[in-house]
């Protein structure tokens, strides 16, 4: 298999089609050997996480955002920089045959300028580009201008810089043990409490059998402390999440097998499988499963809760850390409409708790306008009803390496 020609397909989908990169390299590589499959996720990998700088070369030899050229420059970026497994010239003169079959013309100061550029790999030391601007950190740190824009008027420059340099680079990894079953950590594994470690591997903790077999799965520490003062017995209990969390997995665990009935809801059928699948082994008697909306609740929940952690579709920051393509295929523009949706997601959520009952906001991002900002405006329009006990945003560049906000909001009316 020519797993670079495979990886130009996985890249392409995702690119024009907004594939999940991978569900993209899932499509691709049916018939491949799983070393065959690791090396096209690699070179994907690689080639999202230098996105930015090779969009830049690009621009520079005047070949289409997004186009099959702009592909495979960064592929041939991707092997002479990083990886070398094919000839550094031979794989260039294909470069430059594939460009002549495209009947795009370089000119030889252009030809000169690429070699440069790949033979200095990651200086970003380029004669175009103004250290300090925007566009200078975007290729530093893979990430679109918005993104530093707006991070660094939300929070400071430094802060701002401080948190894209953390959501550049691989997160801490902690793993929580799966309820029932058996684990036996080996040297990565760095015990924090009982059924607590941090992975301390600089690699993913997805090459790990145990996190395969779902002896463990992937936890934040901002997610435990959201949890840890909550205690509930014989009581209705909510998850509701539009995208997976792995927080409603510490969520089942926390309130598993004390009398409560636990009801697991999602917009997303994939979303409610994959919460059944991780706990199917354990004790279901009191847990149900919904697939429904925020606005359609009432045949999901036919009585009022005593919590709801309501989780909703959000900006998400947290998967520029571990999803190279998500910077390519996220727009601001959406963030006005994601907005909107919380806002009434919030007013249909709460129609169904209890006096006296909670409601836990939790959201994977640091976005003022879908966190603290937001929570403000509701508690202020609804001051009668409902009072904010707690709120805290969890920065990548602080304790714990964790991404998250959450509010602890309780009904008084």
């Amino acid at each position: 298999m020519d797993t670079y020609s495979v990886a130009f397909k996985v890249i392409k989908h995702v690119i024009d089609n907004e594939f999940d990169l991978k569900d993209s390299i899932r499509k691709e590589t049916k018939e491949a050997t799983r070393g065959e499959t690791i090396e096209v996720s690699q070179i994907s990998g690689i080639f999202f996480r230098n996105y930015y700088l090779i969009s830049h070369l690009s621009e520079i030899l005047n070949f289409k955002k997004n186009s099959d050229e702009m592909i495979e420059l960064g592929l041939l970026y991707v092997n002479n920089a990083f990886r070398k497994k094919i000839d550094q010239n031979k794989m260039f003169n294909d470069f430059l045959m594939f460009i002549i079959q495209k009947k795009h013309q370089l000119k030889k100061e252009e030809i000169f300028y690429i070699k440069d550029v790949i033979s200095k790999k990651r200086t970003f030391d380029f004669f175009d580009v103004r250290k300090g601007t925007l566009r200078y950190y975007s290729l530093r740190f893979n990430k679109p201008e918005w993104l530093i824009k707006m991070l660094s008027k939300q929070y400071g420059k430094k802060d701002g810089l401080a948190i894209i340099y953390e959501i550049s680079a691989m997160p801490q990894q902690f793993v929580s043990v799966n309820y029932q079953k058996s684990f036996s950590p080996t040297m990565a594994f760095k015990k924090i409490s009982d059924d607590l470690y941090e992975y301390t591997n600089p690699t993913s903790i997805r090459k790990e059998d145990s996190f395969h077999d779902g002896k463990i799965y992937l936890t934040q520490l901002a997610n435990l402390e959201v949890l840890k003062n909550l205690s509930y017995e014989n009581s209705n209990l909510t998850c509701f999440i539009s995208e997976f969390n792995n927080i409603a997995l510490d969520f089942f665990k926390k309130f598993v097998n004390k009398g409560n009935i636990l009801n697991f809801v999602s917009n997303n059928r994939k979303q409610v499988y994959k919460i059944f699948d991780e706990i199917k082994s354990n004790n279901l008697n009191e847990t149900h499963f919904y697939e429904a909306n925020e606005d359609g609740l009432e045949a999901s929940l036919s009585t009022k809760q005593d919590l709801i952690l309501y989780s909703p579709k959000s900006s998400n920051f947290e998967l520029f850390r571990r999803n190279p393509e998500y910077g390519v295929y996220f727009k601001i523009d959406s963030l006005d409409e994601i907005i909107s949706s919380i806002k009434n997601g919030l007013i249909n959520i709460t129609k169904f708790l209890e006096v006296n009952g909670l409601l836990l906001y939790v959201v994977p991002t640091i976005n003022l306008k879908e966190t603290r900002n937001l929570i403000a405006e509701f508690v202020e329009k609804n001051k009668d009803e409902f009072l904010l006990e707690e709120e805290k945003m969890f920065l990548p560049n602080k304790e714990g390496n964790s991404l998250l906000y959450f509010a602890r909001i309780r009904k008084i009316k």
